[in-house]
C-alpha cells in the first residue's frame, strides 16, 4: 500500500473518531471537603462519558459555591456543565435531568449528624411525634427542605455548608439529616476542629428521593447530556453500572457502617417528585428493607 493511501485511510479514521480530537469539556463544582459523595459523583461522570465512547476533560469551577440556588443559576447560564443534586420538579424544569438515580435511591435514606449531647437522647425517640420536636438543618435551597417539611418536620435552612457543621457541633442545631452515603466521611474530616460531632446510630428517615446528574440547558453542553444518558443505558445493558455501584468503596463502607436493620425507621412521602421521575422503572432503584 502506498504511503499516500495509508495517510488518507489514517486521516479518515481519525476524523471519524471524535474522542481523538476533542474531549467533552466538563466544568463541575469544587468537591466539598470530606465528601465521599462528591468524589463518587465526579468518578461516575468520567465512567459514564467513557462508557458512551467519549472522553471527559474535567475542570473544577473557579470558586466554591455553597448555595444550591447559586449553582442552579450557574448551570442555567452554562458556566457550570453539571452538578449532582436531589431531584425535584423545580430543578427538572430548569435544568436537564439525566433520569437514572445515581445512588439507586440511597439518597432518600437519611441518618443524622448531631452532637454528643443530643446523641445521648436519641435512644428515647420512639415515635414520629418525638422526632418532630427536634429541628433539622439543611442547606439553603436543597430539595430535601420541602420533602422534610411536607413530612411534618421543622427545618431550618443555612446558606453555608460549613456553618451547618459548626452550628450542630455547638448545639445550636440538633439534627443534620444526611443520606447514608454522606455523614461518616464528613464528620471524620472535621472532628479535629469540631470534636462534638457524631453520627447517630439509632434513627433513620426514609423517603423516595433520587439524586440525578443535572446538566446545563445551554446548547454547548448537549453533548455531555447525550454522553451521560448513553453511558447509563450502555452500563445497565452490559451490567457494568451495577458492578461499579456495588463495588464502589463508598457504597460498600456505607452498608458496613449504617446497619439499617438496627435502626428505628420513620417513612414519609415525597410529593415533590415529577411524574417522569415517579415513572422510573423499578430496576433502577435498589430494594432495601
Amino acid at each position: 500500500m502506498k504511503l499516500k493511501t495509508i495517510f488518507i485511510l489514517t486521516l479518515a479514521y481519525l476524523v471519524g473518531s471524535s474522542s481523538v480530537f476533542a474531549a467533552i469539556d466538563i466544568v463541575h463544582p469544587i468537591l466539598r471537603k470530606g465528601s465521599d459523595l462528591d468524589a463518587y459523583a465526579s468518578r461516575l461522570i468520567v465512567f459514564l462519558v467513557e462508557k458512551s465512547g467519549e472522553t471527559a476533560n474535567m475542570t473544577a469551577y473557579r470558586s466554591v459555591v455553597n448555595a444550591q440556588d447559586r449553582k442552579v443559576d450557574l448551570l442555567q447560564k452554562g458556566e457550570l456543565s453539571v452538578d449532582w443534586l436531589g431531584a425535584s420538579k423545580q430543578l427538572e424544569d430548569k435544568l436537564v435531568p439525566i433520569r437514572f438515580p445515581v445512588f439507586r435511591g440511597l439518597l432518600g435514606h437519611r441518618i443524622f449528624i448531631t452532637n454528643k449531647t443530643t446523641a445521648a437522647t436519641l435512644g428515647d425517640i420512639k415515635t414520629k411525634a418525638d422526632l418532630d420536636k427536634l429541628t433539622m438543618v439543611q442547606g439553603q435551597g436543597w430539595a430535601d427542605v420541602d420533602v422534610l417539611r411536607s413530612g411534618g418536620f421543622k427545618v431550618k435552612e443555612i446558606s453555608s455548608f460549613e456553618s451547618i457543621f459548626k452550628q450542630v457541633n455547638g448545639g445550636r442545631a440538633p439534627l443534620f439529616p444526611r443520606a447514608v452515603i454522606e455523614p461518616y466521611s464528613e464528620v471524620a474530616s472535621r472532628v479535629d476542629k469540631l470534636p462534638e460531632l457524631v453520627v447517630d446510630d439509632k434513627l433513620m428517615v426514609v423517603y423516595k428521593f433520587p439524586m440525578f446528574l443535572f446538566v446545563s440547558p445551554a446548547d454547548k453542553h448537549k453533548p455531555l447530556a447525550d454522553a451521560l444518558t448513553n453511558g447509563f443505558k450502555k452500563a445497565y445493558e452490559d451490567g457494568s453500572f451495577l458492578k461499579y455501584f456495588e463495588n464502589d468503596p463508598l457504597v460498600k463502607s456505607t452498608f458496613e457502617k449504617v446497619k439499617m436493620d438496627q435502626r428505628t425507621v420513620f417513612t414519609i412521602d415525597n410529593p415533590h417528585l415529577s411524574e417522569e421521575t415517579k415513572a422510573i422503572d423499578d430496576k433502577y432503584w435498589m430494594k432495601t428493607k
